[in-house]
């Protein structure tokens, strides 16, 4: 119980006006303590993309403290004390709910669904369910929420659950998906991604001991049923997939990325990449970076991802044009633990770009403005 410190800080610190786009990026927490921008290329904020929803933890295993950051008062907010685990973080398409789980095993599966712009809350109890091992996600309806289980020792499933009556079923197992990050399509609502760790290994005790075979990582998307339908994405289709994908906005598309073998040839050829279910291949988004974790505007007009080169940049870019342009350094050192990751993603209305960095030494999320009239140039040449 930390009851001392759980209540609104003033904790923004403005840090440098980046000279290459006038980007001002400002640091949202200045303790001591691990912050995180949360995980998935999913953007955890308000539909009036004022408030920011991240983590607080004494150690990489937690357990965490909720937060809201308020980009309009500079200064933010306690949610909820003591998440056991980072474990059904989710937000509804509309922006208008986060979602996050209890991982005690000794209570059955309770869904926590904050209204992000009031704080009220209310708990949804999914009994018998199986224990959460995944973020989760929210169609568009905002009454189903999916997320991934452990089913058995070497089996794993998704479940769909009802959040308005508290029911719930498994629609889909496979062995090979322990990292199954799930997402639903959040224009249609009826389709839902699912990564395929293709050849990995998890032992009789449920430990992995090889996370991807030869092959890697591809994508496959499942209905509401459970029947999947493959993508072409990865060997053969496509270079290595990265394992770092999101729906390119509503518009019925898949952003991912991709390892070329020669780096030259993501630079030249492009490792951005997009496939709508039921293409024959994808098409190439945009090169000139090694891009690496995707998000998109809710359109589906621009792209904006962190890039593998000095400085791990911020890029965004114009999906029609491909033209890109840095808008900051986000300086975190991309090490093993996520959120040394930057997982960068647009604000609603596309005036932010949020991002996770480690650059002080200690993980922080941090807000990084889009001037004026930089992605509309973009998409204009």
């Amino acid at each position: 119980m930390r009851s001392n410190i759980f209540r609104p800080a003033i904790e923004f610190v403005p840090r440098e006006v980046d000279p290459r786009s006038g980007s001002q990026v400002t640091q949202l927490t200045s303790g001591s303590r691990i912050g995180s921008n949360i995980y998935c290329e999913v953007r955890y904020m308000d539909a009036g993309s004022r408030y920011v929803m991240y983590t607080l933890g004494d150690t990489p295993q937690g357990p965490f403290e909720l937060w809201r950051a308020d980009l309009q008062r500079s200064w933010s907010e306690p949610v909820a004390e003591h998440v056991e685990q980072l474990r059904g973080a989710a937000v509804s398409p509309d922006q208008r709910y986060f979602c996050i789980a209890s991982a005690r095993t000794e209570l059955p599966v309770t869904i926590v669904r904050v209204e992000i712009e009031t704080l009220q809350r209310e708990k949804i109890v999914l009994e018998g369910a199986p224990r959460l091992r995944s973020i989760g996600t929210y169609s568009p309806d905002g009454r189903t929420y999916i997320y991934a289980a452990r089913l058995e020792p070497q089996l794993f499933g998704i479940v769909k659950a009802d959040l308005e009556d508290g029911t719930w079923e498994v629609i889909h197992s496979d062995p090979e998906i322990p990292n199954a990050h799930v997402q639903i399509d959040p224009g249609g609502g009826e389709l839902c991604l699912v990564q395929h760790n293709r050849g990995c290994i998890v032992d009789e005790r449920g430990q992995m001991t090889r996370n991807v075979g030869e092959q890697g990582s591809t994508l496959y998307v499942i209905d509401m049923q459970g029947n999947p339908t493959r993508l072409p994405i990865g060997l053969p289709h496509t270079p290595r997939c990265q394992g770092h994908e999101a729906w390119l906005g509503e518009s019925g598309e898949i952003l991912f990325t991709v390892w070329h073998r020669d780096p030259r040839e993501a630079l030249k050829r492009g490792n951005l990449l997009a496939v709508r279910p039921g293409d024959a291949s994808a098409r190439a988004i945009a090169g000139g970076w090694t891009y690496c974790h995707p998000n998109a505007s809710k359109d589906g007009r621009f792209f904006v991802s962190d890039a593998r080169e000095k400085g791990h940049p911020i890029i965004v870019g114009s999906v029609r044009t491909g033209r890109s342009r840095v808008l900051c350094d986000s300086l975190a050192s991309i090490g093993r633990p996520q959120y040394t990751h930057p997982h960068p993603y647009f604000s609603p209305d596309c005036r932010y770009v949020i991002f996770n960095s480690d650059r002080d030494g200690i993980p922080r999320p941090y807000a990084a403005t889009v001037p004026d009239g930089l992605l509309e140039e973009l998409e204009a040449g």
